[in-house]
């Protein structure tokens, strides 16, 4: 058995696409899973999928061509785990918003995920969205879209071909949206809570409004994150459904 020279390089070049994306993606991207679990993950897919790869090596025979085809592949594969990573961005917005809302901003925690720390609801909302991720099997639809993506996108096409900046930065803006979606209730109940205690104030001079109004905007928060646990999800599945849509809508080549 005789191993040519272009198929080594279209092997580099899926390694190279395969490896990014787990360099991105959720739980993977984090600090908490070792660089070299990473690269076995890659190693082993790549290894999968490279026979019913399609590529066109024309610009790779010389050394420069090479070069300019693994940076390609290495952007595109960045470009698809950010894409499913939106989600996540967005939950951890909400968790900010949340927090700030509710009065919990100082209390912080270290998220072992990403290496940082963070408020605690962020923190919870982020291994709340990463559980449903898996439970709901959303992890093989990435990856399903992932190995077509080599058929949308062949390896030796240049990604700028499909035009993916107009979409991309659509997909950012609802990063924004999500949430300010999820974290909407508890805006609204800090809202309602500070009108509340301002009438209160007026009416009881005597009454220390701030120390209340703390206890009450912590408490109320807790009981509605509680109960808005199944509205958090539906956005969290919906929206993660969506990104996998959106990964192979980014590098159609039209």
């Amino acid at each position: 058995m005789t191993i040519e020279a272009g198929q080594i390089v279209v092997w580099v070049l899926v390694f190279l696409r395969t490896g990014a994306f787990f360099m991105g993606i959720p739980l993977f991207a984090g600090k908490m899973v070792p660089t070299r679990i990473k690269t076995a993950f890659a190693l082993l897919l790549s290894l999968l999928i490279n026979p019913m790869v399609p590529a066109n090596l024309d610009i790779a025979n010389h050394f420069v061509g090479a070069i300019i085809l693994s940076i390609n592949e290495i952007c595109i594969g960045l470009l698809l785990a950010m894409v499913v990573r939106m989600v996540f961005f967005a939950v951890e917005l909400a968790g900010h918003l949340i927090s700030y809302e509710i009065g919990l901003m100082a209390s912080s925690s270290v998220n072992p995920l990403l290496g940082s720390s963070d408020s605690t609801i962020t923190t919870l909302l982020y291994y709340f969205s990463l559980l449903i991720f898996f439970v709901q099997g959303i992890h093989y639809d990435v990856i399903k879209a992932f190995v077509l993506s080599f058929e949308l996108l062949p390896i030796g096409s240049f990604f700028l071909t499909a035009n993916p900046t107009a979409e991309f930065v659509d997909e950012v803006t609802h990063v924004f949206v999500l949430g300010t979606l999820i974290a909407a209730p508890f805006i609204a109940l800090n809202f309602l809570i500070n009108i509340s205690f301002a009438v209160l104030g007026k009416a009881v001079p005597k009454m220390n409004v701030f120390m209340t109004s703390f206890s009450i905007r912590i408490l109320s928060g807790l009981v509605l994150l509680v109960s808005s646990i199944l509205l958090i999800s539906s956005y969290i599945i919906d929206h993660s459904k969506r990104s996998v849509e959106v990964m192979l809508d980014i590098i159609q080549l039209g």
